[in-house]
């Protein structure tokens, strides 16, 4: 039997408030080194550098997400 959630992120009682922020970081980290391999890498192909470009815009949109998310926490 599956559990379906209505809501996509749920608080539990044991997540301390600084979980959003230190997923947050670790997401601006992440992004900013796959800035850096963009930047010095020479990508043998196109295909190499879409997936690369494709990583750093999953990225975001994960910060993005990490950001909204925490807004509403702390509405």
């Amino acid at each position: 039997m599956a559990i379906f959630e209505k809501d996509p992120v749920r608080e539990y009682r044991g997540d301390p408030r600084r979980l959003a922020h230190s997923v947050l970081q670790d997401l601006l980290t992440a992004r900013e080194q796959a800035v850096m391999e963009l930047a010095q890498i020479e990508c043998k192909s196109f295909d190499e550098y879409r997936a690369r470009f494709g990583k750093l815009q999953g990225l975001d949109i994960a910060i993005n997400v990490c950001k909204e998310v925490q807004r509403k926490l702390e509405a």
